[in-house]
Parts: C-alpha cells; structure tokens; sequence
C-alpha cells in the first residue's frame, strides 16, 4: 500500500459530466472536505452514487449538484479507498474542483498512476495492467476485443500456467541435485521432458502471435502509389466511404500525401494518398513526388494503382526494393472494353482488378490486402491472443532456454537444466510482473493518460 493520496480528473474537459477520481489512505479524508451531502462520506453506502454539493472550507460553492461514490479497499479499482466526484462538465468547474482537493492534501497523479497502483497492489497482472492502456488505444474493434481479452485476465493466467508448472519442474530438479543419494518419488526423466515440451510448445505458440498482436495494436501504413490521374484518390475515398481527398481529371491534382486513419477487416490502417509519379512537372509537383516515393519505400505495404482502361506502359515500381509489400490494382476497370476484362496485353496477371467510381472489386482488394498483413487468407479469430512485443521478447528468450534445459536433461546434466529453467522463469515472471525493474514499469505506465 502506498502511503500518499493521489488525486486526477479521469474524463475528457468539456463533456457534460467531469469525474475527479482519488485513491490512496486519505482519499475519504480529502474528499469530505470539499464535498457535502445528507451524510458524511464515510457514513455513505459503498459503490452506491449519492448527491451532494462541492463546496470550499469557507462556504464558497463549486458545483451546487454533485454525486460521490466510495469505494474501499482492498475492493477498489486500485486496492485502496477510493472516491469518485461526478460534478458538471466543463473546464473552470472541473478545474476549481481538482485544486481545492490538491489543496486539501491530495497529490497530483502522474500518467498511469492509478493503474499502476491496482498492479501493486495485486489487483491486476502486468498484462492485464497493460491492456488497459491497449484499451483506451484501440484503433479497430478486434484490437479492443483482444485488449478485453488481455483485462480479462486470460493471457495472464496462460502464462502464469507455464509459470508454476515449469517451477515444479525446477523443484524437482533441485531436489536431484541437493539430495542426490536419496531415494524420493521423482517423476521419470521422460515425464520431466514431455511436461517441458508442452509448455515449450505453449509458449512457442504465444511467441508466434507477436506478428499478430503487433499488428492489431499498431496497425499498419498502406501507400496508395501510382501514375498521376489513375484514380489513387478516388481509390482513398472509396476505402474511406466518404470524400476525404479532391478528386479531379487533371493530372497532378494531389501534389502533397493526405494521411487518414482507418480499418479494413478489423487491420488498423494509416493510409496514405501519395501524389502521382511521372516524369516531368513543375518544381512543387517534383516535392510532392519525392515524398510519395519516400513514403511508398517506407510503407508496410503499398498499392500500385494504374489506369486499366488505358494500353499498359511499364510501371516504375520494379525499380523500387518493395518485394513482398506490393499489390498492384488495376483501377478503372469500369471503362475496359468486356473483350479486355482478362486484363491489356503486358498488364500484371495478378493485379487486382477493381472500379473506384462503383466500388467494384473492393472485396478482392480486401482479401489480397488481408493475405499480405496476416501473411496467409485470414487473420487471427476473434477469441486468440497475440502478445505484444514486450511479452513476445520474453516469450522468445523462455523457449530458447527451454530447449537448453531439455537438452541438458537428455544428456543426464542436471546441474545445466537448473539454471536454464531458472532463465525462462524469470522471463516469464518479468511478463507478469512478479520479477520487473521499475524503469521497466516507468516506460510501460508513461502510455497512460492521467486519471487512469
């Protein structure tokens, strides 16, 4: 438990209501100082909101009509007291509100804070301490389904099951070494090596989904390249549902990269509308060409758009190192003659064939796009996990002890499959917490907002 009282607005200023959130020993202390209602806070039902006023030690008055709830520990959010005011929206309310408790004895939180309390005090796990920043974050709705997933406790306590069994496992070996001449009901060397391959082959499998949670948490950039005048920004806006870029018969008419946040198929996207590559054009043209190619080198993945109702010209992308992160689309395809629908002579036989102005061939470009991020036809269900890369980092240095100690235990080398053991444990625990520096848990709680 910690021995000060922090104090924080947990919502956004301006909404219709402001909730001042404090914790620690003297959180009911504080609070009943500024706030007055039928009852002292501490004579107030727990977790039950009750109407009161906020008022200053000299009378003055805040915010006429507030509500308080109490909540004690150890079953609050953080594991301490806490309490939370529900005053009027609004900047100069919440804000007056806020000072008179710091100056009541409460201390400003730092970002994370309140969170990084409930990890303290055992009331959540470092993963799942984690997913709630992962939450607030979220850029598509199975990044917060797995973020849920993660609160929920459910990467926790699979890795936690690795955790005790592969300490079992240690014990035992300990005991090997420490009473060697001793005859104790150990498990058969083979039941010692089948226990260590199947949390082996667990954690190999969550190490796996780094790919995956990197992806989902993040998202990706996505380039949408080309010739001027092939219909990239009708492409963006067609993506987007809406008119985010002008779209105009003239050549050049993007000169600069429109950035936009979106998804497709659960992906968190950045896409980029980039301006036309050719030859030629005048100086802010060239500007805005050399940025488009800036921005499609260092892209995860781009889409190559050309004009399919025109006779096919090389394309300047092959000079470009993009192996493996490039789609062609063949756009326009709406204006191609239906003799040509097989694609024009020397056109790509795996452009993906679509109409911008209809909306046509959306599906197809959609499939292609999952198949390059997921790196095969679909990504992760919506019920698997995928760890994010600290826990994945961990999960890569447990396996390869792992195999160390399997290794030792085969060749009867008891004395080296301790220590490996004891490496891919502490791994482990370092994703959970129980065995973190504080710098550690510095940078992790930094992503936080105050009041969380």
């Amino acid at each position: 438990m910690t021995s000060d009282t922090i104090c924080a607005i947990a919502t956004a200023i301006g909404g219709a209501v402001s909730i001042i959130r404090l914790s620690g020993p003297a959180a009911i202390a504080v609070a009943e100082r500024v706030w007055h209602g039928r009852a002292a806070l501490p004579a107030l039902p727990a977790r039950q909101l009750t109407l009161g006023s906020l008022r200053r030690p000299d009378g003055g008055v805040i915010d006429p009509q507030c509500l308080a709830v109490v909540m004690p520990g150890p079953h609050s959010y953080t594991g301490e007291d806490v309490v939370e005011l529900h005053c009027h929206g609004g900047a100069l309310c919440t804000r007056l509100a806020l000072e008179e408790l710091l100056r009541q004895g409460a201390r400003h939180a730092d970002p994370g804070e309140f969170t990084r309390r409930a990890f303290v005090n055992g009331r959540l796990d470092l993963t799942q301490a984690e997913a709630v920043a992962d939450i607030i974050s979220a850029g598509s709705e199975s990044a917060l389904r797995l973020a849920g997933r993660q609160l929920e406790g459910v990467l926790g306590r699979r890795i936690n099951h690795s955790y005790e069994s592969l300490t079992d496992i240690l014990a035992e070996i300990e005991s090997r070494l420490d009473f060697p001449e001793e005859e104790l009901d150990w498990q058969s060397t083979s039941s010692l090596l089948a226990a260590l391959q199947a949390a082996q082959d667990d954690l190999r499998a969550l190490a796996a989904s780094r790919h995956d949670g990197e992806i989902l948490r993040g998202g990706i950039s996505l380039v949408i390249a080309g010739p001027p005048n092939v219909g990239k920004s009708s492409l963006l806006n067609v993506i987007l549902g809406r008119d985010r870029a002008i779209v105009a018969e003239i050549p050049g008419t993007t000169r600069d990269t429109i950035e936009v946040p979106s998804t497709i198929r659960g992906i968190p996207i950045h896409l980029v509308d980039t301006a036309g590559i050719r030859a030629g054009g005048d100086s802010i043209e060239r500007a805005g060409m050399a940025r488009a190619e800036n921005n499609a080198l260092s892209a995860d993945l781009i889409l190559w758009v050309y004009d399919a109702s025109q006779p096919y010209a090389p394309q300047r992308w092959p000079e470009w190192p993009v192996a493996g992160k490039l789609i062609v689309v063949a756009n326009k395809c709406d204006k191609v003659p239906a003799a040509e629908q097989g694609g024009r002579a020397g056109a790509p036989a795996d452009a993906v064939r679509v109409s911008a102005l209809f909306g046509t061939g959306l599906p197809a470009l959609y499939d292609a796009i999952e198949r390059a991020v997921w790196q095969q036809p679909q990504g992760p269900a919506d019920n698997a996990l995928a760890v994010a890369a600290r826990h994945g980092a961990h999960l890569e240095r447990a396996v390869a002890a792992l195999d160390d100690a399997r290794q030792a235990i085969g060749s009867d080398l008891w004395e080296l499959a301790a220590p490996a053991l004891r490496s891919a444990i502490f791994d482990l625990g370092k994703i959970l917490g129980r065995s973190v520096d504080p710098d550690v848990l510095d940078t992790i709680f930094a992503r936080f907002c105050i009041g969380k």
